[in-house]
Order: structure tokens, then C-alpha cells, then sequence
């Protein structure tokens, strides 16, 4: 049994301790063109929303791509708990405005992800994250899917 907290294993009591939190640790801050990015005003809603919320600070945004939407790929959002959702050895991990951005190693190499920025905009037609993907060959008209 290890001395150190937080760390996940199995005792022989058969007992758990949590999930050690690695998140923030593996995160890193890349240049512009890097990674995956939010911008500030998209840090600032995503942070206004853990505030409202409540969250934990073991909260970190999961970006991915699946399969679908008029373009071929639709983009992926999720606020989620580490504590919940372990991120894995394989996981890209940036740290953008002071949030932790993780994204799924497959999603960012068959998404074509790297430089992507994501903003978020408010107009008449409404609000929502949007996808700055300099990779992407073709978007549909709403934004949320794209061809790599």
C-alpha cells in the first residue's frame, strides 16, 4: 500500500482509496498553433460555469471528435470530473486560460486537431462554442461538424 494519497488501488481489505488527480499536473501551455486552445472569452464562460455550478477543481473540459453531422466528424464537448473520469496515460492535456483541456489521443489525430481554437460567441441567433480548426477541409453551415 503506498504512502502516497489520492493514489487508486486495490487493498487486501478489498477497500479503494480516490483516484489520484493528474490532470492539472500533465497539463501543458503550448504556443499559438499548437494543441488545442480555448480563447479567453471561452475560458471565461467555461469558468463562469463551474463557479454557477459549484464544481470541483478536479473539473477539466474533454474535447473529441465521433462520427456524424452533415461533414463527416462532429466536435465533442463535456465538462467532466476527474474524480469520475480518470484521464489516461495516452490523453493530449493543455492547460488554455487556466482550464484544463483534455483531449482523447484518437479524436486528436483522426480529428486533425492540432492549432484548433475554440472561442465562444454570442449573436442574435444565439450562443455556443465554436471550432477554429485550421485542419478542417470543410464545415457545414452550423459549425459543429467538418470534414479533416
Amino acid at each position: 500500500m503506498s504512502t502516497t494519497p489520492n493514489i487508486a488501488q486495490e487493498t487486501s481489505t478489498g477497500t479503494e482509496s480516490p483516484a489520484r488527480l493528474v490532470a492539472r499536473e500533465r497539463a501543458r501551455s503550448v504556443d499559438a498553433g499548437q494543441g488545442v486552445q480555448l480563447t479567453a472569452h471561452a475560458a471565461g464562460k467555461i469558468k463562469e460555469i463551474l463557479e454557477k455550478d459549484q464544481h470541483p477543481a478536479s473539473m477539466y473540459l474533454f474535447v473529441a471528435v465521433k462520427g456524424g453531422g452533415c461533414s463527416g466528424l462532429q466536435y465533442v464537448l463535456d465538462l467532466r470530473d476527474e474524480s469520475d473520469h480518470p484521464v489516461k496515460d495516452t490523453d493530449e492535456i493543455y492547460l488554455s486560460n487556466d482550464i484544463v483541456v483534455v483531449v482523447d489521443l484518437k479524436s486528436y489525430v483522426a480529428g486533425n486537431l492540432e492549432g484548433t481554437v475554440i472561442d465562444y460567441q454570442e449573436g442574435l441567433m444565439g450562443a455556443g462554442f465554436t471550432f477554429n480548426n485550421p485542419n478542417a477541409k470543410h464545415s457545414c453551415g452550423c459549425g459543429s461538424s467538418y470534414t479533416p
